[in-house]
C-alpha cells in the first residue's frame, strides 16, 4: 500500500463549503442542536470535513423556508425560471473542478470522472429542465355546448428529497432540477457520507438567481434528518433514491400519509452477451458496467449472462479489459478504480463474496494493471464469481461493489429467464447484432431501462421508470417533471344547469 501525499484537508477547494452548516433560506446555518460529525475520505480513512448533524428541528426550519418561497417561485414568469436554470447550468460547468475534488474526496470516485463528466451531466439536467418551464401545459376536454373542462398542472409546493452517496452531484441535480423547474421548492437531504458537493450546488444555484428558500439542504443521518423530512406535514411530495429496504419503509410512510412518492431503488441488472455479439466491444462494456465507480452503481450489470459457445473466449476478453485498470488514489488522473465509500461498505462486499463462495461459487481475482491502494483506505479489487447458483443470495441481492457474477446459457429462452429471475427491474444490457433478438429481448426483459450495445448511455430526456422492487415512478425526461406536479380539473358551465333529479 502507498501513503497519501499531503494532508487530506489541504486538498479541499479553499472556502468552498463552510464547516458544519446546512443551507436553509439562502444562507449557511448551523444545526439547531449545535451537533456535527466528520465525513471521511475513503481513500485514506481520515476525517475530511465537519458536517451539520440535522434533526427534526432543522427540517422544520428548511420546510418553513421552502413553503415561504414556493409560491413566488411558481408565480414567476416561466421563461425567467428557465433562464435561471440555464445560468445554474453554466455555473456548474464553470465550477466543475471544485465539484470534482469534493466528490472524489468524499465518495472516492476517480477525479477523471468527477471533474468533467459529473459536472457536465448535472449541468445537462438543468439545461434540459430549463427548456420545460414554459411548456408545462394542461389541457381541455370537450364536453358539449355550454360546458368547459380544464385540467391544470400545479406544483406540490415543497418536495422532500433524499439522495445517495455514489454519485453525489449527479444525484442532487436529478432531484433538484425537475422539482424546481416545475415551480416547487425543495428540501434535500444528501447522504451523510457525501454532502459537500450538494451544499456547493445549493450555494451556486442561489448565485444563479434561484430565490432564497427554493433550494434547501439539510445534512445529517437518515434516521435523524431523513425520516422527519419524509413525515413532515409541510411536504407534499417525496423523492428517494437508495436501497430497496429503505425505500420500502419510505413507501409505507407515504402510503400511510397518502403522499406522492417517487422511489429509485436497488438493482441486480443482467448483462446478456448473445453469441452473435461483437465480443471485444461487449467485453469492454462488461468490465465498465460492473467495475466503474468500484461497482457502486445501482444500474450496474452485475450479472453477466454469456452464451456457452463463446463464454471462454469472452471471459478472456473481460480479463484483458480488467488488466488495463489502475486501482489506487482517485485523485491521480491515471486511476480507474478508487476505494469504496466506507469501511462498512467494504465489509459488506467482503462478506458477500465470502457467502457466495460458501454457497458454491468460485472467486477469481483477475490481474489489474496497477494495484496501489492507499494505506488506511477502503479498497476492494475486482472479483469474478463463477459457478454461481442463480437462486443464491449473491445472485439475487445487490452487492454494490466490484463483484461480477458469471452465468452461461444455451438458449435465448434460458437467457431471458435468467435475466428476469430476480426481484429487481431497474436496468439491463444486451449485446447482439440480431434485430430479432433485440426485438424479443426489449419486449420480454422486465426492466425500466434496457441498453443495447451501449451500456450507461443516457440522455436527460430519456425517462427511467424502474420495475418490480427497483422502484416507483420516473426519473429523467418529461415524465420526471410529471412526478413533481399535481393535476387539478375544473368543470364549469355558464348556462342553466339541470339537476339529475329533474325530468
Amino acid at each position: 500500500m502507498t501513503a497519501a501525499a499531503g494532508s487530506v484537508r489541504d486538498r479541499l477547494p479553499a472556502g468552498c463549503v463552510p464547516a458544519a452548516r446546512h443551507w436553509i433560506g439562502g444562507t449557511w446555518v448551523g444545526a439547531r442542536s449545535g451537533r456535527s460529525f466528520e465525513t471521511v475520505n475513503p481513500t485514506t480513512g481520515e476525517s475530511l470535513h465537519a458536517v451539520a448533524a440535522g434533526d427534526a428541528g432543522d427540517v422544520d426550519d428548511a420546510v418553513a423556508a421552502a413553503s415561504a418561497a414556493a409560491g413566488g417561485w411558481w408565480e414567476m414568469d416561466a421563461l425567467e425560471r428557465g433562464r435561471t436554470l440555464r445560468r445554474a447550468a453554466e455555473l456548474i460547468r464553470a465550477n466543475a473542478a471544485r465539484f470534482g475534488v469534493l466528490d472524489t474526496l468524499e465518495a472516492g470516485r476517480p477525479i477523471r470522472d468527477t471533474a468533467e463528466r459529473s459536472a457536465n451531466g448535472a449541468a445537462a439536467l438543468f439545461d434540459f429542465y430549463a427548456g420545460l418551464t414554459d411548456k408545462l401545459r394542461g389541457f381541455t376536454q370537450p364536453m358539449g355546448p355550454g360546458y368547459s373542462a380544464v385540467t391544470e398542472l400545479e406544483p406540490y409546493g415543497v418536495v422532500g428529497a433524499i439522495a445517495p452517496w455514489n454519485y453525489p452531484l449527479s444525484n442532487a441535480a436529478t432531484k433538484i432540477a425537475p422539482a424546481i423547474a416545475c415551480g416547487n421548492a425543495i428540501v434535500l437531504k444528501p447522504s451523510e457520507l457525501a454532502s459537500l458537493s450538494t451544499l456547493l450546488l445549493a450555494d451556486l444555484l442561489h448565485e444563479a438567481g434561484v430565490p432564497a428558500g427554493v433550494v434547501n439542504v439539510v445534512t445529517g443521518i437518515g434516521a435523524e434528518a431523513g425520516a422527519p423530512l419524509v413525515e413532515h406535514a409541510g411536504v407534499g411530495k417525496v423523492s428517494f433514491t437508495g436501497s430497496t429496504a429503505t425505500g420500502r419503509r419510505i413507501g409505507e410512510a407515504c402510503g400511510r400519509l397518502i403522499r406522492s412518492v417517487t422511489l429509485e431503488l436497488g438493482g441486480k441488472s443482467a448483462n446478456i452477451v448473445f453469441p452473435d455479439a461483437d465480443l471485444r466491444t461487449a467485453a469492454k462494456g462488461a468490465a465498465f458496467t460492473v467495475f466503474n465507480n468500484s461497482g457502486q452503481t445501482c444500474s450496474a450489470g452485475t450479472r453477466l449472462l454469456v452464451h456457452r459457445s463463446v463464454a471462454a473466449e469472452f471471459l478472456d476478453l473481460v480479463r484483458a479489459e480488467v488488466a488495463t485498470l489502475a486501482i489506487g488514489d482517485p485523485m491521480l488522473p491515471a486511476t480507474r478504480l478508487g476505494p469504496v465509500v466506507s469501511a462498512q461498505q467494504l465489509h459488506r462486499i467482503e462478506r458477500a463474496v465470502e457467502r457466495g463462495v460458501a454457497a458454491g461459487a468460485r472467486a477469481e481475482r483477475p490481474a489489474v494493471a496497477s494495484w496501489q491502494p492507499v494505506r488506511g483506505g477502503y479498497f476492494h479489487a475486482p472479483v469474478l464469481l463463477h459457478d454461481v447458483d442463480p437462486a443464491s443470495e449473491v445472485a439475487q441481492q445487490e452487492i454494490f461493489g466490484p463483484v461480477l457474477c458469471v452465468f452461461s446459457f444455451e438458449s435465448d429462452d434460458q437467457a431471458l429467464a435468467l435475466a428476469n429471475g430476480t426481484e429487481y427491474g431497474l436496468a439491463a444490457s444486451i449485446w447482439t447484432r440480431s434485430l430479432a433478438r433485440y426485438e424479443r429481448a426489449r419486449r420480454e426483459i422486465e426492466a425500466g431501462l434496457i441498453w443495447v450495445n451501449c451500456p450507461h448511455a443516457l440522455h436527460p430526456g430519456t425517462p427511467v421508470a424502474a420495475q418490480k422492487s427497483s422502484g416507483l415512478g420516473s426519473e429523467y425526461g418529461m415524465e420526471a417533471a410529471g412526478q413533481y406536479m399535481k393535476q387539478k380539473s375544473t368543470v364549469s358551465t355558464w348556462t342553466d344547469w339541470t339537476s339529475g333529479f329533474e325530468g
